[in-house]
């Protein structure tokens, strides 16, 4: 290997996974000083997510006792041994009874922001494939413990990661952003920015990193008998809520999830929600740029109440099941088959999920 020209190795090594490559950086310091640099970092992470690649994508799931890293491309392909990891808790969290309550509140390349227990103002960003964590300071204004929106994005204009949380719930009651806040990882201090137009209501929890905005749900007021639902964004890098793009009027229900490089929506369908579909995107704000990948039959499927749509996989999608607390569900609609996947769990069927990229980039 040191026979080879520097640039064939960093082209090697930057197609290796996390794991291997935090192995090799005790093989020399030339590679320690290789795989640690910024430059080598992007690449890997470039390399990660060109080409619509989604094998480097894993589902977090934060439950008691543990938290889980879920590969299900492998699941998918039959690799049960490799498909679920579990992950010691992370060294910037607070171990409290009230950590069971962890939710993800977003991700993005590779690092997630997690909420610590029932205290709003207790988060932390966290590299579930490096391990590296850290405790975020708390907001400048006051954030209620419920309804609220958070999104965790990168801005390439600075090279930084900024991570904002809004509150949505105003003191009569009404719903909109009030105060929406922005905190920047280089400076490691959060600053007030620009709300959103009146009229709008953005549903609570974590918006999705995409092509350099966060996007969240929600619903335009059009002074009719409905409001619209659609997908709201906030362009990450000018820190400005932009417009909103319809939702397909014949669901009823919808989540917002990322395969590779596409957006996507799950939805359950009206008027009985007897169908579940599944639409991606690869060019937002073009209507027409939507395309539906599959609809399938709710008897097909195991669906309950809490059951949340969380991500397509090459052979259909990945759900989680959490009428059955611990189990996650792999549907592949050409072999109309169900797999099974367990985590360890304590019973609670109320937990959080997201997916992540497997990454090297670092918090400091």
């Amino acid at each position: 290997m040191s026979k080879l020209p520097q640039d064939i190795i960093v082209d090697i090594l930057s197609y290796l996974p996390v794991k291997s490559l935090v192995r090799f950086k005790c093989v020399c310091k030339p590679w320690q000083s290789l795989i640690s640099d910024p430059r080598f970092v992007k690449l890997h992470l470039k390399r990660a997510i060109e080409g619509n690649n989604i094998n480097r994508q894993r589902l977090l799931v934060a439950a008691e006792p543990l938290y889980s890293s879920v590969d299900f491309e492998a699941a998918s392909d039959g690799d049960d041994i490799n498909a679920v990891m579990e992950l010691p808790y992370p060294s910037a969290a607070s171990r409290t009874e009230s950590f069971a309550f962890a939710s993800i509140r977003g991700s993005c390349d590779g690092l997630v922001c997690i909420r610590n227990g029932g205290d709003v103002h207790d988060m932390f960003l966290w590299n579930p494939s490096t391990r590296e964590s850290k405790k975020l300071p708390k907001p400048s204004s006051y954030v209620q413990k419920d309804g609220f929106l958070t999104g965790l994005g990168y801005d390439s204009t600075i090279d930084d990661y900024k991570l904002v949380i809004a509150c949505l719930t105003t003191a009569n009651g009404s719903h909109k952003i009030m105060a929406p806040e922005v905190f920047t990882l280089k400076t490691n201090s959060w600053r007030r920015i620009q709300g959103i137009h009146s009229g709008i209501t953005l549903e609570g929890g974590a918006g999705v990193f995409w092509n350099g905005a966060l996007y969240w749900l929600g619903k335009q007021e059009t002074g009719a008998d409905h409001d619209v639902n659609a997908i709201f964004s906030l362009d990450v890098a000018h820190e400005k809520f932009r417009g909103f793009v319809p939702l397909p009027n014949h669901f009823c229900t919808a989540v917002l999830s990322i395969s590779g490089n596409c957006l996507c929506i799950f939805g359950k369908l009206h008027p009985d929600e007897s169908y579940f579909e599944a639409w991606i995107t690869s060019e937002y704000g073009v209507k027409t740029s939507w395309r539906r990948r599959f609809s399938i039959p709710f008897d097909r499927l195991y669906i309950d109440y809490f059951s949340t749509e969380t991500c397509l996989t090459k052979k259909g999608v990945l759900m989680d099941h959490h009428g059955c607390p611990g189990t996650l569900q792999l549907y592949n609609p050409v072999e109309d088959a169900t797999k099974l996947l367990r985590v360890k769990n304590d019973g609670d069927p109320i937990y959080d999920s997201a997916v992540y990229t497997e990454s090297l980039v670092s918090l400091r």
